[in-house]
């Protein structure tokens, strides 16, 4: 018999005083005496509560493996269903013929005419409809607005600069910023669409109207968003926004940016006068002695241009040197600088030389720009070869531009937006088409605001098979364009660019003949469309530089699938079908090629397959059958109680889980509950024998009852002989499971009926008059597998009972205590005082 040493649960009462000072008396072990019967209570009602909550977790096991068991087994939504007949079924399907037609078909499913069907042939297959756009390549190349070094241009002293925010503390050692947010002006950021498409914007800094003064505006109230930065607790795009008006005596021509707290917002936030943008916004309030600064003290002090601020004019030789950009040709990338410091001073000499010797302005600018691109040709040949990459200039303007040899693809990237707008590029600008950029690009060469709709917005006009695309505005990029076809359903198609001939394509969602792509707007005709040609291949334009679009010009329209298939009884019969996945007599076929060789099929049982699903069923229901069995013929050891918190304290960990195994056993010992379960699990395969299985049949595919009567009623499983009948007669394996043929009812809805008075998780299939029951160890436990059964069960309103009754012994222990304290406390003090006296009449007698 173990033990383990029993230690006081009052606690130290001397917390509460000093006893025994005067008296010598051992107070607290009085008082513990004294409460002992309190105490008693307490500690055993604390086991009956633990003991309660062990039989508690002891239902569960049961319950929860029985819910496992359902789920996994019983449910048409489970992979491992044994209650569908289908899964018992011939749907392994092999198909038989010549290498050149059976790797052209696949087949699954079930068919009673299996062996009979066959495909003769496969004379073409269901194809999409296809609209395949002229090509758009640009004969230029990639065309650059630089055509002279010296002439200024603009750079901004905004992008990559950082605003401080916070809020100014002033404490002794002279204060600190609080909440400190860092919003740093990006060079581009993305938006999550609603169609979860991703969107690149990229901020344009250097704006030269009022038009791309209120788009940065934008754009940058989208960065902040987009940083979901924080100030406190919440987003800072909730609190702060950027603004765009006219105001200000000194703005400039095309007004300001601004920045404020949002109208209605109440914050504290104060952006700091660290911040490097202030002069930018034409700040014209003092910071002298400011750590920080309001934003309506900003706001209040808003009157400079912000463009003549925030915006540099610099040569363009200087604003190019050391600078790069990165060329992609043909998949090959390479970083090419422009300008490089050794260039710059040679071309400065001579063009300083020249000037000196008289040669006019426009001449020096032509020799200094083909020198430079002389140069820049040296490292274009040694990074890509020579010639591969060309830098020319156009004869009638002088601009400088790049191009390939036989249309190779060539594009250009930088993250540097200023040094791309200074060139005149956009990011991916390309000979072909730049899925960055937008529809103004020289391979489209299409203004966007020529295909706007008739509403004074730019929202942009777009409309397949009758279908409007919205979403679209004069700045969204190619990408933008086919990613809202693509999440368009109800338009039919997938959009898609060709980059290698340079072709916008348009294929029908569904395949067969009669699936029409309309394109019923000028700007879908434009990129999808083809137009009429001359004899030279080339799109003919009218003295108006009018094009004329031809319907049919890239239009392929799509057909059925023809299949020929025989059904062994001599005639031919010919197919038709609008896809190449079609349903042949049960079977599902799919064909990817055509062929001109028969195929035969035939099908299996997924022999397996169902072995390991069966054996893990038997596994299960036997392991929940010896476990029930164990749990109410296993004793309880009186030996072993429930540990107080003081006893564990006093073992290692060990100790106590060895412990509280041996305390565990036995809590539902004879629960008239679980005895039932027991002897219900019990008469199973009785109940499968009065549905109409026979001993002999069970026996031959591996299903017998347990020999020892002692055992709670596991079945025994014999996977050699439930293997070779399901290779024999599937069909007959799948009755018995499944309640098919002469089967009232299968082995699996037996032993689900059987559970589901004890445990379900559908309150309906246990009628009452109070809507139903989710079992009787769920009424009595609960279930973690159905939450709202956790507090609403009869244990736990016992628990409750038991919480509240502790919390009661607990005041009156307190009350206890906190008397017998005080009658102590005053005895001490009377002890003293006699001490005292005896003291005093010690000395004066002498």
């Amino acid at each position: 018999m173990a033990s383990v040493s029993s230690t006081s649960s009052l606690g130290n009462t001397s917390l509460r005083g000093f006893g025994g000072m005067a008296s010598g008396i051992n107070r607290d072990e009085i008082i513990e005496k004294m409460t002992l019967g309190t105490t008693t209570k307490i500690a055993n009602k604390k086991k009956e509560m633990q003991k309660l909550q062990w039989k508690q977790d002891a239902y569960r096991n049961i319950s929860d493996q029985i819910l496992d068991i359902s789920d996994k087994y019983a449910s048409y939504a489970s992979g491992s269903n044994l209650k569908d007949p289908m899964a018992f079924a011939k749907n392994i399907v092999s198909v038989h013929g010549k290498d050149e037609a059976t790797q052209f078909i696949t087949a699954s499913g079930t068919s009673s005419l299996i062996n009979n069907v066959s495909i003769k042939s496969v004379n073409h297959l269901a194809t999409s409809t296809v609209r395949q756009s002229d090509s758009h390549i640009s004969d230029k190349g990639i065309m650059t607005n630089l055509s002279n070094l010296n002439e200024t241009t603009p750079v901004s002293k905004v992008e990559g600069w950082t605003l401080v925010f916070g809020k100014w503390t002033d404490n002794q050692q002279g204060g600190r910023l609080e909440n400190q947010v860092n919003f740093i002006f990006p060079t581009s950021y993305e938006v999550k669409n609603d169609d979860g498409s991703i969107t690149k914007v990229r901020p344009n800094y250097t704006p030269t109207d009022s038009k791309g003064m209120a788009q940065l505006a934008a754009d940058l109230n989208g960065a902040l968003k987009a940083s979901q930065l924080k100030y406190g607790d919440k987003d800072l795009s909730d609190i702060i926004e950027f603004t765009y008006s006219y105001s200000g005596s000194g703005a400039g021509p095309y007004g300001n940016i601004g920045i404020k707290v949002k109208d209605g917002v109440t914050s504290d936030i104060e952006i700091s006068t660290m911040s490097n943008m202030l002069g930018a916004w034409g700040y014209t309030g003092s910071t002298e002695g400011k750590k920080t600064i309001s934003l309506s003290d900003l706001n209040n002090n808003l009157n400079g241009d912000f463009i003549g601020s925030s915006i540099e004019h610099v040569s363009n030789l200087d604003r190019l040197t050391g600078q790069s950009l990165t060329f992609n040709y043909d998949g090959n990338q390479k970083n090419i600088e422009l300008i490089t410091k050794e260039d710059a001073a040679v071309l400065k000499a001579a063009y300083d030389e020249r000037k000196a010797n008289g040669v006019s302005d426009e001449e020096n600018n032509k020799k200094q720009m083909e020198e430079m691109k002389k140069l820049l040709q040296g490292r274009l040949d040694k990074a890509f070869g020579k010639d591969k990459v060309m830098a020319s200039l156009d004869p009638a303007s002088g601009e400088l531009s790049f191009k390939t040899e036989n249309d190779n693809t060539l594009s250009i990237v930088s993250n540097n937006n200023g040094l791309l707008k200074s060139l005149g590029l956009e990011y991916g600008s390309s000979n072909k088409v730049n899925m960055d950029g937008k529809l103004g690009q020289g391979a489209l060469g299409l203004n966007a605001d020529d295909y706007t709709k008739n509403d004074g917005t730019n929202s942009l006009d777009l409309k397949i098979n009758g279908v409007a695309i919205e979403g679209l505005t004069t700045s969204s990029s190619i990408k933008d364009i086919l990613n809202k076809i693509n999440s368009n359903k109800e338009a039919g198609v997938k959009a898609t660019y060709v980059d290698a001939t340079g072709q916008f394509m348009l294929v029908a969602n569904e395949t067969g003949a009669g699936r029409e792509i309309s394109l019923d707007s000028n700007l879908a005709q434009e990129l999808f469309g083809g137009f009429k040609k001359g004899a030279d291949g080339k799109v003919e334009v009218d003295a108006d530089g009018k094009k004329t679009y031809v319907e049919d010009e890239g239009l392929k329209k799509g057909q059925n699938a023809e299949i020929v298939v025989s059904y062994g009884n001599g005639v031919d019969v010919t197919l038709n079908r609008a896809s190449n996945t079609f349903n042949l007599e049960g079977l599902n076929i799919t064909v990817n090629g055509t062929f001109n060789s028969p195929v035969t099929f035939s099908a299996k049982a997924d022999v397996d397959g169902m072995v390991e699903k069966v054996k893990g069923f038997f596994e299960e229901f036997n392991k929940l059958a010896t476990d029930i069995n164990n749990e109410i013929r296993t004793r309880p050891d009186s030996s072993y109680e429930p540990l107080t918190d003081e006893q564990k304290d006093e073992m290692d960990e060990t100790s106590i889980e060895n412990w509280e195994k041996k305390a565990k056993q036995g809590m539902l010992y004879g629960d008239s509950v679980m005895r039932d379960l027991s002897m219900d699990i019990q008469g199973i395969f009785v109940k499968l024998m009065e549905n109409g299985a026979s001993y002999e049949d069970l026996k031959e595919m591996g299903i017998t009852y347990s020999e020892d009567w002692g055992d709670g009623g596991t079945l025994v499983f014999d996977e050699a002989a439930f293997r070779s009948a399901m290779e024999k007669d599937p069909d007959k394996v799948s009755n018995i499971f499944t309640g098919g043929g002469d089967m009232k009812k299968g082995l699996v809805s037996i032993v689900e009926d059987t559970f589901t008075p004890y445990a379900t998780k559908y309150a309906s299939k246990n009628p009452g008059p109070n809507g139903g029951s989710y079992g009787r160890l769920i009424e009595v436990a609960g279930s973690s597998k159905k939450p709202t059964t956790l507090m609403n069960n009869e244990i736990y309103k016992q628990l409750k009972e038991m919480e509240d009754a502790i919390a009661t012994l607990q005041d009156r222990l307190k009350v206890e205590q906190d008397r017998y304290i005080s009658q102590f406390t005053t005895m001490e003090s009377l002890i003293n005082k006699m001490n005292t006296q005896s003291s005093y009449l010690s000395q004066i007698t002498g």
